[in-house]
């Protein structure tokens, strides 16, 4: 059907142009979707539906989060035979990739579990070919795979000029009013302390089940931390939202500066700030730059599953049946001691020192690797104890890629 707008261009959006939306929406919260229809009309000369538009905004992580994406890229995909299954593996891969050393087994493999979750009662028969993973790549912009902890994903010329920015803005702010907030995929839990590490926030928590069995008569407003839920446990954007405005509020009058990732999950506007300015990292910088990803969060999961694996032994030792099976509020509580009680002031100060975010900052005087060699070592100790078949070995369970899934590396969660 012709145009109703002479020299107006009716057509598919390609990728390139559907990111650029999602970001001008995100700059433009309130923006609606008849605004956001001439906004592409105008800078584009294109005509598209609101359905397009609605579409579009609704998958803004898929296409803020994947790599470069041409703008004149082909601009039609096959359908996925199953785009529900696929939305949510790739909702996985991007909450993992910057975590694990991702690669198309990992996909295929998640994807076969996955099927079978959604689709409990006949299961389909599908075949996750090497034809359909390049087509579930090509479908969601993934063009490699980042490699973590290489040093060869950041470009270090950008990340040295980007220093020299965020150097710029730390020096406003003591280092006691600097700090870094996280998340890690045991359950979801988000950690946050500051540049001196004389100051832990309590730990927030986020579980798939809002009022698990295990919480029944407990208080949970008496516990050092907040418990939040949906249905795959992950941090969302309306959680971002509330977990700093509580620390706003809680900061008093106080003005600090928290520096977070920047990803879909960490909108970028948050109303009603008067204590905390946010700063975001820039993207591609974060494995390199971004203290809780420098060693905070490897030290409180090591602590964790030290907690985990020695609390096994005893269960063993005095015939409990089945020690390994734990509730969330078991998880919760490992956690919650693990951070408080475990992950010292000298450890948060040394990963921040060692992101060089401050011009002055040397390479940590303490030994940390030494400390870290020293936890995992304790870590395997405990393993070796428990005399388990072909068990992993500490380095894996502190990097296992599902985590998440198999709720706290290989061990069973009950509601």
């Amino acid at each position: 059907m012709a145009s109703h707008l002479k020299g107006v261009k009716k057509s598919t959006m390609t990728n390139g142009i559907r990111r650029e939306l999602c970001e001008y929406k995100q700059q433009n919260l309130a923006c609606t979707q008849k605004q956001l229809q001439q906004w592409v009309l105008e800078k584009f000369n294109l005509q598209v539906s609101q359905a397009t538009i609605s579409n579009t905004i609704k998958r803004s992580a898929e296409y803020l989060s994947a790599a470069d994406i041409p703008k004149d890229e082909a601009k039609r995909h096959k359908a996925a035979k199953f785009p529900e299954l696929e939305k949510a593996l790739f909702e996985w891969f991007i909450h993992y990739q910057e975590r694990v050393n991702m690669n198309g087994e990992l996909i295929v493999t998640k994807g076969k579990e996955l099927l079978k979750k959604m689709y409990p009662i006949d299961t389909p028969d599908f075949h996750f070919s090497q034809g359909w993973l390049e087509r579930f790549k090509s479908r969601h912009g993934i063009k490699q795979y980042r490699r973590f902890g290489e040093s060869g994903s950041v470009n270090m010329e950008a990340m040295e000029s980007n220093l020299q920015s965020i150097r710029k803005k730390l020096d406003q702010f003591a280092k006691k009013d600097v700090f870094n907030m996280d998340e890690t995929g045991l359950l979801t839990v988000v950690i946050c302390c500051n540049e001196d590490g004389s100051e832990k926030i309590p730990l927030w928590i986020i579980g798939k089940y809002l009022k698990p069995r295990c919480f029944k008569n407990v208080n949970l407003g008496s516990m050092d931390c907040e418990y939040r839920a949906n249905k795959r446990a992950w941090m969302i954007g309306i959680l971002f939202q509330e977990y700093v405005q509580q620390l706003d509020a809680k900061m008093d009058g106080r003005k600090i500066l928290l520096i977070v990732d920047n990803c879909p999950a960490h909108p970028k506007n948050v109303e009603g700030l008067r204590n905390v300015e946010l700063f975001f990292l820039p993207s591609n910088t974060i494995s390199k730059i971004q203290p809780c990803d420098a060693g905070i969060i490897r030290a409180f999961k090591m602590h964790y599953r030290r907690r985990f694996y020695r609390n096994l032994l005893e269960g063993y030792e005095i015939g409990i049946s089945n020690p390994e099976k734990i509730n969330v509020l078991d998880a919760m509580n490992l956690a919650i001691s693990a951070w408080k009680m475990d992950v010292n002031s000298s450890t948060i100060a040394n990963c921040f020192k060692h992101c060089k975010l401050r011009l002055l900052d040397d390479e940590s005087s303490e030994n940390q690797e030494q400390l870290n060699n020293d936890g995992l070592q304790q870590l395997q100790n405990l393993i070796n104890g428990l005399k388990y078949r072909n068990a992993m070995n500490a380095e894996d369970v502190l990097n296992y890629p599902g985590e998440n899934d198999t709720s706290l590396s290989y061990l069973r969660m009950n509601k």
